[in-house]
């Protein structure tokens, strides 16, 4: 099958948290949860909010901040955090099938991960709007 991470949330009296576990040997981290949105409440809130059907159908793209300090821990964050999702190479990636990113940034005074999940499109860069909504009509 191909599985090589789970990743699972529980909900105890004090908190939730976030697992995030390799198989077959491990390790597995675990993240306590201090706040999150649902993505139904999310879309609720946005003017246009943009699903396309293929959406889920390429792996995002991941974009790790504030993990370089060179603490043990934060190495094993990276790590994990980096072979959750295959590798692209830049030489053959279709620019039109990266279509999300996962935008992790650690606070080191906090101590806190933010973990974003975002919804992106090719977009020309230099072209009128007429011409871009003419090329690139909205989804």
């Amino acid at each position: 099958m191909g599985v090589t991470h789970f990743l699972m949330l529980s909900k105890t009296n004090a908190a939730p948290y976030l697992k995030v576990a390799r198989t077959p040997q491990g390790p597995t981290l675990t993240f306590k949860i201090n706040e999150y949105s649902l993505a139904s409440d999310v879309a609720q809130s946005q003017l246009r909010p943009r699903c396309p059907k293929d959406l889920f159908k390429n792996s995002p793209l991941i974009v790790l901040s504030g993990f370089g300090t060179g603490e043990q821990h934060l190495k094993l964050m990276t790590i994990m955090f980096q072979n959750i999702f295959p590798a692209i190479d830049v030489n053959t990636v279709k620019l039109s099938s990266c279509q999300r990113i996962v935008l992790l940034n650690y606070n080191k005074e906090t101590k806190l991960i933010d973990f974003r999940h975002y919804s992106i499109r090719l977009q020309p860069v230099g072209v009128s709007r007429r011409i871009r909504k003419f090329v690139f009509p909205v989804e």
